[in-house]
Formats: structure tokens, C-alpha cells, sequence
């Protein structure tokens, strides 16, 4: 695990940090040092005092006591540890070649990534007048000690950093520190800490293999030298395998347990044996001390060249600009507003080994001044607000579509009058009210509102189970056809199009489609093109589909809710055109359920109240099986569900939120099902192809493909070769070139470059 955070629980618990390794301090590395501006504020440098250290995490900042007095007894969180560590084949060099250079940059990247934490997640909280904000505070007093074997005696550099529960405010007070950003953004720290070490690891002249996630390795320490020195990785995947899981399935938190359960106590060894010890291991595994000084030697020697020199300066001056540029456009797609702290991050990524924080920085501030990135809020999916921004295209994209919106109102013919509408929905409404399906006040006010509108962009704003579709739908689609409009049923995807097309009895199509090649057989026929599930469109798409129903003179009908799902691409476009003054007709009773236990619980849900919903489910609007191991509770999920009957299956839905998750369950049920008779004969496994949904900017990414990934592309390029619709697998990944090597099922090798042909004409999907 390259970075890791976990709360400590009291300042007794922390004692075990000054159980550094003292050969550090002998080689003139201090193996503790106190970090941070909070610290510089008290007065704290240089090496980590004890006695300082623990009043610190008991919360005693001079005549100052931190916490919260309960029932007369002091409350005090002491603080977090940020754990950041090495590679295995950098520890490796470290310890084992004896590399000592790779010591410092190690405490280098680490000083770089707690900066980026101080800077963008050091925050408190203070009350404002009946309520409580986040106030941002960018200083934090860490103390961070540094170690260079793991708990199973591996070569294993790695860095505590205690973060104290202390922070200084505006006003010079000193308060309790508000973490929750630094559990959300982990990964982004560790990240960060990875981009740095690699610069640094190539400044020193060594040549890296980038991976995914800003992973790295040193080459030439193969995969058999890191295995060998790799117990305590062995021992948690040992753990997770127990568990029917993996590192690459399981959660953060199943990592979690598995280490702590896989934890031996910490025991001290000599450090003359421990590298004596781990020599001879390596040179068993093939990395014996002549290879070892070799590579040593030949990284120094490196290092010295002043052609190496130039050639890392070179790389990172323009470097840096373009891997803001690509990772803002990357971002960019996916929201409307990204963090400053993810546009670093993702930009480290891009130029791994290339490019410093330093000098990402400076391209930021760069683009931010040239206008192609715009300083704005971002709000995470918590609530919590950080520095962000977003770009010159999204602003442009959004502005056209809100500007064809409005332009849009007014200037269309009603389809029917407001009498011909009502008797419309009167005889519609009489329809099904004798099949026993009453309409309410909303269903009729909805569909009498969408044939009188005379505007181009209407909308309807509906919860899932408020039969918009059976009812204001298929009523304006029956009118629209019989007064000359053709209508077409549109949703993002495919499934969602065909059921709307079968619901209105007309064509369905997907949005992507559609926009490529809109099918009208009565030009001189008006059109409605009614998009179902629309919270799902970014506002890219539309904004084209504005353009496109501006040209062909065609009306349309958003349908969705605002509080489901949002787009994979950019841009809230539904609820944002809601709250500019887009028509909207509004849905607000639920139908569907007539379980009133399950309509509560499904009302609280859109109300975000968790907590509710669960109990209303518990009263009688379903059950929920409650228990701590996830194979037990899975265990008698199974069962329970194999003992309903044919039909009572039928009725029931089985909710398991994540996907590795869902496929274990449904291992389960089917073992139950088997067992129980229910199903029968032979199991017949297939594998599915699966789009891995890459954006534009991650389709030119060579990281973002992986060996035996299907291609297939959406146009022909002769001169290459290929053929549209035909499938070519992902035989190799060149990052360095960002070319991918795909072999077609004939056999035929083609040489893919993804900055030069073919990205932005493809669809990648992966097996499942």
C-alpha cells in the first residue's frame, strides 16, 4: 500500500514510532523531523522531541487544551498517520544495493505530497452563529518518522507522517483539525508522493516502468527480485484470497482488515543481519552484488551527465503545460468542475517521471492566466467545498446551450389548443381509469401543458414510479402523430431507447445515433423528439442536440429527474436548464409502489435519508439482513432467497451496492438455488464484453488500455488496415510511443498510434 491513513486512538499508541531504524541518523538522515507551517508557528524543527510530540497529540498547545469535555471527561482525537511508501524495487535499491540516494529523494517526495495536503485538506471547523462551516487553514503541525523495513523484516522504506489533531485558524486560534478530506482525497496523496519520487528516481539516473495510478518500478530489479522481498503483500493477498477477494476486487476497507488481521507486533532486528540477510536472498533471486553495483554505478554515472542533465530539464519545460492541457481536458469531460488537488494529480500522472509538482504547478497558474482554465468552487459529493476549476470549452458549451434554450421559447406553433388538449387527456385519463388506473392532478396538468407549450425545449421533471411515461408520454406521442408531428424516442442508451420506442409505439434511437445521422422520412412534416432518462446527458451532447433540433426546425421533450444519476461526461445539463427557466412540467406522486411501507422508503431515499429508508424497508416494505462478515451475510441472503417459491422470486429484488460485491452474492444464490433444486443441469459460463466508457481524452492514453482489451472502430482507415465493426485485441502497450499493438482475429498486426489516428473513432471494452 503506497499511502495509507489511519487514526490514532491515543498518544500512548504512538510511542512506536521513535522505534526508528538508527543507522538514519548515523548516516546523517534524521529518521524523525517535525514538518508543516503549524509547526513552524510553534516553534517546532528539526527532530521529533518526545516530550513535545506527546503533549501535542494530548492536545496541550501552551496554556491551550484542545477537546471537548463530556460528562466531565476530556475528549481528544490525538491525530492521524499518513503512511507513504516506497516502491518495492526503490527499497530495494535503498536498502539492499545500497543506493543511499533514493533515501533523500524518498523524504523529498514525501515533504512534497504533505505540502499538497496542507495546502488543499488542512481545514477546521467553526460554528457561525447557529451553524458550523469548514474554514480552509493551510497549516498542519506533522511529525513524520521514517523507517526502512517492514513489520516481516523486507526492505521496505517507508515514512509515518502524525498528523496532529491541530490547526490555526484566520483568527490565531488553535482548533481541532477536520479530517474528512484527508480520508476522501488518500489516494490523491499517495499519488502525488509517487509523481515526485519517480522524477526524482529518473533525475538520479535510474530508467522507470510506468504502470497505472502513478505506479512505478526501477527497471532491471525484475518481478522475481520484488517477489522475493514482498512477505508482507503475500500475506494480505493470502488474506483477502480466504475472503473470496483480491487486491485488485476488494474494497479499501477489506484491505484494511486484511492487513490488520495479517499484522504480527513489531519486533526488533539488527540492521547488519537484516542486510546480510537480504544480499544473500537477492542474490538467490538472481540480483547478486555485481549486477547491483552495476546498476548503481551506471545511475551515478548517469546522473553526472550533463546530457541527462538537459534532456530532464528539456522534458519538463513544455513538458508541463501539455500535461495540464491533456489532464484538464480529461477532466474537463467527466465534470464541469474538477479540484485543483485532482488537476495536479492527474497531470503528475500524464508526465509521470518527467514533470515536478513545482513545475505543474507554475502550468496551472499558466493556463489559469491564458484563460483556459477558470478558477471555480468545487463541491465534492459530500458537500465539502475546495479550490477548483473548469475550462474555457465548458463554459463556451454550456453558454451555447442555455443561449439556444432561450431563444427556443415562444417561437413554436401549439400542437394542440388548450381545449383540444384537455379533451385529449380527459379521454386518455377515462381510458384508464376503466383498466383501474386513475390519473392525478399531475399526470393530467403534465400532459396538457407539453401540447400547448409553445416552446422548442419542454421538459418533464419526474421521480422513477410516477408513469410518466404510460401516461403524459404516450398521451402527447398518440396526439402528436394524429395532428401531423413525427416523434421519435430517444435515450441515451440503447436498452432505455428501445423500451421507450416499444412505450410510445414509434422508432427508438440511441442519442449517439441520433446526432450522428437523424432519420426523418417527412422532411416537410414537423418533428418532437422525446429524450427519456436526460439527467444522463452531459452537456456537450446537449448542446449538439440543441444545435441539431435548431436546424431541422424539431421540438423537444426532456424527461428525467434531476436527482438520479448524472452524466458520465460533463455538466449537470438537466437540472441546470431547470434552474435557468426551461419549461417544466413536474411529477411528484409516486404509483408505482403501492406498498406503502416500500413508497415511504422510496421517498426517503430521494429525500437523501439513508437512515429512514432503511427502516421503512424493515417495517414491511422488504428486509434487510444485517451482519458483519460479508460471507455470512451473503450466506443467508442466499438461502432465504432460495426458499421463496418460482413466484415469490419473482417478486423480489436483491440490492448489493458494489459490482464485485453483486457477482459474489449472485455466486451464492446460484449455489443455493442448485442446492435446493431450483436449478438444475450443467452451468454454462460466458464472458461479456463490457465498454469501458473511456472519455476522448483517456482514449489517447495509452494507460488507459489494457493486454486483451477489445477494439473496435466506429469508421475505416484503409490505409491502416482496418475495418469498421471489426474486433482487434490489445496485444501490447508502448507508453513511451503511446502506441498499442492490436492483432485482428485473421491474425493481422496493426501498429496503433493513438495521437495520431483513430482515438476519437473507437470503442474499447474489456471482459467480464
Amino acid at each position: 500500500m503506497v499511502a495509507s491513513v489511519s487514526a490514532l486512538t491515543s498518544s500512548a499508541q504512538a510511542s512506536n514510532y521513535y522505534e526508528a531504524d538508527d543507522y538514519y541518523a548515523e548516516g546523517g538522515l534524521s529518521p524523525s523531523q517535525w514538518q508543516g507551517q503549524g509547526a513552524e508557528a510553534l516553534g517546532l524543527s528539526g527532530e521529533v522531541n518526545r516530550d513535545q510530540f506527546r503533549a501535542l497529540l494530548d492536545g496541550r498547545i501552551g496554556d491551550q487544551q484542545l477537546g471537548t469535555v463530556r460528562d466531565e471527561k476530556l475528549e481528544h482525537r490525538p491525530g492521524w498517520d499518513v503512511t507513504l511508501s516506497a516502491p518495492k524495487s526503490v527499497s530495494i535499491m535503498a536498502e539492499v544495493a545500497g543506493d543511499r540516494r533514493l533515501i533523500e529523494a524518498h523524504g523529498e517526495a514525501v515533504k512534497t505530497a504533505l505540502a499538497h495536503v496542507e495546502r488543499h485538506m488542512a481545514a477546521t471547523r467553526i460554528r457561525d452563529g447557529g451553524s458550523v462551516i469548514r474554514e480552509a487553514t493551510g497549516n498542519l503541525v506533522i511529525a513524520s518518522f521514517q523507517h526502512g523495513t517492514s513489520r516481516a523484516h523486507d526492505p521496505q522504506l517507508h515514512t509515518h507522517n502524525v498528523i496532529m489533531n491541530a490547526t490555526q485558524g484566520e483568527d490565531g486560534a488553535w482548533r481541532s483539525l477536520e479530517p474528512r478530506a484527508i480520508y476522501q482525497l488518500q489516494t490523491q496523496i499517495g499519488a502525488i508522493y509517487r509523481q515526485e519520487l519517480a522524477l526524482k528516481v529518473r533525475e538520479l539516473g535510474y530508467e522507470i516502468g510506468a504502470g497505472k495510478e502513478s505506479m512505478f518500478e526501477i527497471k532491471g530489479v525484475s518481478s522475481q527480485v520484488i517477489e522475493a522481498f514482498s512477505t508482507r503483500s503475500a500475506e494480505i493477498e493470502a488474506a483477502l484470497a480466504e475472503r473470496g477477494s483480491s487486491r485488485n476486487t476488494a474494497s479499501a476497507i477489506e484491505k484494511q482488515v486484511a492487513t490488520l488481521d495479517t499484522r504480527e507486533a513489531k519486533v526488533a532486528a539488527d540492521h547488519g543481519n537484516l542486510v546480510a540477510e537480504w544480499r544473500e536472498t537477492a542474490a538467490k533471486a538472481g540480483f547478486g552484488a555485481e549486477v547491483r553495483s552495476m546498476m548503481v554505478r551506471e545511475a551515478e554515472a548517469r546522473a553526472a551527465d550533463p546530457a541527462h542533465r538537459a534532456a530532464m530539464e528539456f522534458q519538463g519545460g513544455g513538458g508541463a503545460a501539455r500535461a495540464v492541457a491533456h489532464a484538464a481536458d480529461k477532466l474537463g469531460e467527466r465534470q464541469s468542475v474538477f479540484s485543483a488537488a485532482a488537476l495536479q494529480e492527474e497531470a503528475g500522472r500524464i508526465g509521470l517521471g518527467q514533470i515536478g509538482y513545482a513545475q505543474i504547478g507554475a502550468a496551472i497558474e499558466g493556463a489559469t492566466k491564458q484563460g483556459d482554465l477558470i478558477d471555480r468552487t468545487h463541491i465534492d459529493r459530500r458537500g465539502t467545498a475546495f479550490a477548483g476549476f473548469t475550462t474555457r470549452q465548458n463554459v463556451e458549451t454550456e453558454a451555447r446551450m442555455l443561449r439556444i434554450e432561450a431563444e427556443g421559447r415562444g417561437g413554436l406553433a401549439r400542437i394542440a389548443s388548450p381545449l383540444a388538449a384537455a379533451r385529449a387527456v380527459a379521454s386518455a385519463a377515462a381510458q384508464a381509469e376503466r383498466a383501474g388506473h386513475d390519473w392525478n392532478p399531475d399526470q393530467r396538468a403534465a400532459t396538457e401543458q407539453l401540447l400547448t407549450s409553445r416552446n422548442r425545449i419542454t421538459a418533464v421533471q419526474g421521480y422513477a414510479g410516477t408513469a410518466k411515461t404510460t401516461t403524459v408520454l404516450a398521451t402527447f406521442a398518440r396526439e402528436a402523430e394524429a395532428r401531423g408531428v413525427a416523434v421519435t424516442a430517444l435515450a441515451p442508451t440503447a436498452s432505455a431507447a428501445m423500451v421507450l420506442g416499444e412505450a410510445l409505439g414509434t422508432r427508438g434511437d440511441t442519442v449517439a445515433r441520433h446526432l450522428l445521422s437523424p432519420e426523418r422520412g417527412d422532411h416537410t412534416r414537423p418533428a418532437a423528439w422525446i429524450v427519456d432518462e436526460a439527467s444522463l446527458l452531459s452537456a456537450r451532447d446537449t448542446a449538439r442536440l440543441f444545435d441539431l433540433a435548431a436546424k431541422h426546425d424539431a421540438r423537444i421533450v426532456l424527461v428525467g429527474d434531476v436527482k438520479q444519476l448524472g452524466s458520465v461526461e460533463a455538466g449537470a445539463a438537466f437540472a441546470q436548464l431547470q434552474g435557468t427557466g426551461m419549461e417544466t412540467a413536474r411529477l411528484a406522486e409516486i404509483v408505482r409502489q403501492t406498498n406503502l411501507a416500500t413508497r415511504e422508503s422510496v421517498m426517503a431515499s430521494i429525500e437523501g435519508d439513508a437512515r429512514k429508508a432503511l427502516a421503512a424497508l424493515d417495517r414491511g416494505g422488504g428486509q434487510i439482513i444485517e451482519e458483519a462478515d460479508r460471507a455470512t451475510r451473503f450466506a443467508a441472503i442466499a438461502e432465504q432467497y432460495a426458499g421463496l417459491d418460482k413466484a415469490g422470486r419473482g417478486r423480489t429484488i436483491v440490492i448489493e451496492p458494489s459490482r464485485e460485491g453483486r457477482d459474489a452474492l449472485t455466486a451464492d444464490i446460484r449455489a443455493a438455488l442448485t442446492r435446493s433444486g431450483a436449478l438444475t443441469g450443467p452451468a454454462a459460463p460466458v464472458e461479456a464484453l463490457v465498454n469501458k466508457g473511456l472519455t476522448r481524452a483517456e482514449a489517447r492514453d495509452p494507460l488507459s488500455y489494457d493486454k486483451g482489451d477489445v477494439v473496435r472502430f466506429t469508421r475505416d482507415y484503409a490505409d491502416k488496415g482496418v475495418a469498421r465493426g471489426e474486433a482487434y485485441r490489445v496485444e501490447s502497450i508502448d507508453a513511451a510511443r503511446a502506441a498499442i499493438a492490436l492483432k485482428a482475429e485473421d491474425g493481422r498486426e496493426v501498429d496503433w498510434r493513438l495521437r495520431q489516428w483513430g482515438a476519437g473513432h473507437a470503442q474499447t471494452v474489456d471482459f467480464h
